[in-house]
């Protein structure tokens, strides 16, 4: 995957996320995935994975991703993310891309109902 693409699949990502699209959302990920926030889920297959998107309590969702970078000859991308869903978060992720999927997810995020703005009091 070159840098462009990766920015590309997080703006799927955001999109599909905030509009409920969790199928499509799940197709970027590799069907063996490992997606983690090591504290509160692991996921280790993209079904169990889209299980997981669905299960959105019937909220309204919304992504952003804020900042990100990927280097291309390690596929490994890093990204800046609010979410906001059944809870708000924001927060990294670390993201390993093998043959154009995302194979690896690693997320460290915090609990916040503050804009990332005053999340970050900027």
């Amino acid at each position: 995957m070159q840098k462009n693409e990766f920015g590309t699949v997080l703006e799927r990502l955001a999109e599909g996320w905030t509009s409920r699209e969790y199928e499509s959302v799940a197709g970027h990920f590799a069907d063996r995935v490992f997606y983690s926030d090591a504290l509160n889920y692991t996921f280790r297959d993209v079904r169990s994975l889209l299980r997981f998107f669905q299960d959105d309590g019937g909220k309204p969702q919304s992504c952003k991703f804020h900042n990100w970078v990927f280097d291309e000859d390690r596929q490994l991308g890093v990204a800046e993310f609010s979410y906001q869903g059944t809870y708000a978060y924001h927060g990294t992720v670390w993201i390993e891309i093998t043959d154009d999927k995302i194979a690896c997810w690693r997320e460290y995020q915090h609990m916040s109902e503050k804009t990332r703005d005053e999340f970050w009091q900027q």
